[in-house]
């Protein structure tokens, strides 16, 4: 994490909702009509992003529930939350 998010909890902005088309995952957004493509992982950080979690907390219980990808998921959870954070789908409080 970096220091500018460590202790942070992301959630979402309003509007972006996850959409399941053809075996891919989207984020979508109706209002903007802005699409993001993601994979599984990113689907389930999504829907831990809940504004209560820590990103810490989020890698955490996923590193639980799959212990043998533990060590992606410590370098691909910070990495997902900010790609959604650039790109405008989540914010910090």
């Amino acid at each position: 994490m970096s220091e500018k998010t460590a202790g942070k909890r992301p959630y979402p902005t309003p509007g972006y909702h996850v959409e399941e088309l053809d075996g891919e995952i989207l984020l979508f957004n109706m209002s903007s009509q802005k699409i993001l493509h993601t994979n599984q992982t990113g689907a389930l950080v999504w829907k831990l992003c809940d504004g209560q979690r820590t990103a810490e907390a989020i890698t955490q219980l996923l590193q639980a529930a799959y212990p043998d990808a533990a060590a992606q998921i410590g370098g691909e959870v910070p990495r997902i939350l900010a790609s959604f954070a650039a790109e405008g789908a989540l914010a910090w409080r």
